[in-house]
């Protein structure tokens, strides 16, 4: 590595960010760093420059983790245990001051590596590393979270990483065992998990294999499970409508459930307890935003295909018949109406946005009744008994 480089990039970047910088030398500057991020060396500059201990200001040390970023993203190669080591070895050693953006830039990098190397033989302990994550501090927390969901986001909404894309059985098999608790696992899966033919080491090529799920010991739980309790515990905290801590908590771990909610096995959504839990933080004061994002969730769940069986019939008595958690959706949905609208909410405009989504979700469950019935009386009879309910609830 060239000590030389290191200053020069170093001294570019002031100027990048300094506020005297002429438009000639910021442009000189810029080339300067440019040159580094397409450097064959790159991913060796940028951890470099990005290790805390080093004491380099943080604008350098972002630039450091955008090399490292880059690099994986346009030089990959298989060696990655070593850079993953690396990354945790920076997440785990941030201080609880830590610019938001170097964490952010963090957590991005760290959900490119698992989309390229999870789950293998050479890393089989990631939920163990996200829990020590999770359990170190609120701001672990909060990045824990983060992965979990920029991974989801990746897998199951957006189109932006094509390894994504070509790992995607890989990649569903750990999520599987990782996010499950293992009781929904072993009965839904109890030989393995399906690969398609494309799922690189775990597959013959041309053939459809049965792998074993990818599980971890000490997380018999399951990621949703502990999510869902957690939301739980933040809803029902007094202190919550004078913490913004409580808050900022709320919509994170609200926020990541809602990105795997149309993937999970309905019979993971059932044995979660997921929906009365969402319920649940309709009801928090002090947060527009976590009631909107619960109010989504729960819609998202209503539109789930309207398949056959036990599991879809649970689901639909938890929306519909649970008296709790109907009974919060409809209190829910009277604090948008006036005058209890001006006592309930900070926002009017969110406060409509729940109310819209609280009547599309009971739209969408009496409409799935009604074709459940058409389809199979008998099954659709035990689902929604009394589907008045739901009406009255839209009325």
């Amino acid at each position: 590595m060239d000590g030389a480089a290191i200053q020069r990039v170093v001294e570019a970047l002031d100027l990048v960010y300094g506020s005297d910088t002429s438009v000639e030398q910021r442009r000189q500057a810029e080339a300067t760093c440019e040159q580094l991020r397409n450097d064959a060396e790159a991913l060796a500059y940028g951890l470099y420059l990005a290790e805390p201990a080093r004491g380099f200001k943080p604008a350098v040390r972002h630039f450091g983790l955008q090399l490292v970023e880059h690099a994986i993203r346009h030089r990959w190669n298989n060696n990655s245990t070593a850079l993953r080591d690396s990354v945790l070895a920076m997440i785990f050693s941030l201080k609880a001051d830590e610019q938001a953006y170097i964490r952010e830039k963090l957590t991005a990098i760290l959900a490119m590596i698992i989309v390229r190397a999870w789950p293998s033989a050479d890393w089989t302990d990631l939920s163990e590393q996200l829990m020590r994550l999770y359990s170190q501090s609120a701001e672990g927390r909060e990045m824990a979270l983060s992965v979990w969901r920029t991974l989801g986001e990746e897998m199951f909404v957006y189109d932006r990483d094509p390894v994504a894309t070509i790992r995607k059985s890989p990649l569903t098999n750990g999520i599987v065992g990782a996010l499950l608790p293992r009781s929904v696992v072993v009965e839904l899966y109890p030989t393995g998990y399906r690969l398609a033919s494309d799922a690189g080491a775990f597959a013959q090529q041309g053939k459809k294999v049965v792998a074993p799920v990818v599980l971890e010991p000490g997380n018999e739980d399951g990621w949703m499970l502990r999510w869902a309790q957690y939301a739980s515990e933040l809803a029902g905290g007094a202190a919550f409508a004078r913490s913004s801590w409580h808050e900022a908590q709320l919509v994170a771990v609200i926020s990541t459930i809602s990105v795997f909610l149309g993937w999970i096995p309905i019979r993971a959504l059932v044995a979660t307890q997921i929906v009365p839990r969402l319920a649940a933080v309709l009801l928090v004061r002090g947060s527009d935003q976590a009631r909107r994002l619960a109010a989504e969730a729960l819609e998202t769940v209503a539109k789930r295909s309207a398949a056959s069986g036990e599991d879809r019939d649970t689901v639909l008595r938890q929306l519909a018949q649970d008296t709790d958690a109907l009974s919060a959706i409809a209190q829910a949905y009277a604090t948008t109406l006036p005058p209890a609208v001006d006592d309930a909410w900070e926002d009017a405009a969110e406060a409509l946005a729940v109310a819209r989504t609280i009547a599309q979700t009971g739209a969408n469950l009496v409409t799935t009744h009604w074709a459940r019935k058409k389809a199979d009386e008998t099954t659709a009879s035990r689902a929604l008994d009394r589907p008045q309910q739901l009406v009255e609830l839209l009325v």
